[in-house]
């Protein structure tokens, strides 16, 4: 058992165990069954599927199972790792919207509009592993679906424009988080000059905006995020196009950081969304 095993099966412990956890809570109590964690459990879901799908899916069919169709395997851990994608770009959409435009939020987003998005986060995902389901039991092949057309399809809506709108939209909110720490800083100063029950109520306003702590949080999952798009990006147009070698290393790697950010997704904008 390799190093990269043992990794990946402490990622897959934690990511199982946070990802059900989530789960359970907002199933459980009513009062968190809101727009916002609509997106966190819909996220939480597929990124409980990842982590399934990977080493344990993997350890059943390798090892536990005599004959075990490993093309399908493959078929059930690309759905799930699409549909994290699509659910991790409607959650940053969705807190987007609700930090940038907050005056704004309740009107852009309501409850059916929220649905409708987490529908078609899970929809399309849906149709295209069908389809490489009909093209695998067709054909036979554990690689399904290999043509430049679907190979461009796929890295450029689950891969590339991914990347372009995560690094966008963090950048944003982190030069807001900038812009609202520069405020607090003056308001902070100019308390200095009232009255000790005017600093009182005003230094309870000193949490407003976005924790530090939050944003780094997020910043560390972002980064995590990119560096898989990034390897995956590279890895994809290798296999697909066979313009260079892929590398085990970065096989392993993306894996890795794919357990990673299934862990922390759901727990990160958990916390954002406070």
């Amino acid at each position: 058992m390799g190093i990269d095993w043992i990794v990946g099966w402490f990622f897959t412990f934690f990511g199982l165990l946070g990802n059900t956890w989530i789960i359970f809570i907002i199933a459980k109590r009513r009062r968190l069954q809101t727009t916002t964690n609509w997106f966190i459990l819909s996220l939480a879901v597929a990124d409980l599927g990842v982590t399934y799908g990977y080493f344990p899916a993997s350890m059943i069919c390798n090892v536990l199972v005599d004959t075990c169709n490993n093309g399908l395997r493959l078929i059930f851990a690309n759905f799930f790792s699409e549909v994290s994608v699509t659910c991790l770009i409607a959650m940053i959409g969705e807190r987007y919207i609700a930090i940038v435009h907050s005056l704004r939020y309740i009107h852009y987003l309501t409850t059916s509009r929220a649905v409708t998005v987490i529908t078609i986060c899970w929809a399309f995902p849906f149709l295209l592993a069908i389809f490489r389901l009909m093209v695998y039991l067709g054909s036979g092949e554990d690689l399904i679906a290999e043509t430049p057309v679907f190979a461009f399809i796929h890295i450029m809506l689950f891969l590339f424009l991914p990347t372009i709108f995560l690094f966008a939209a963090h950048l944003h909110i982190l030069l807001i988080a900038r812009k609202l720490s520069r405020e607090m800083k003056v308001l902070l100063k100019q308390v200095r000059f009232n009255v000790a029950a005017n600093s009182v109520k005003i230094m309870e306003v000193r949490n407003v905006g976005l924790k530090t702590s939050t944003v780094r949080l997020v910043t560390v999952l972002v980064i995590i995020c990119m560096a898989f798009y990034g390897i995956d990006i590279h890895l994809s147009i290798c296999f697909y196009f066979n313009l260079c070698d892929e590398s085990y290393y970065e096989t392993v790697a993306a894996e890795m950081l794919l357990l990673t950010n299934s862990t922390l997704n759901p727990l990160v904008y958990a916390f954002l969304k406070e």
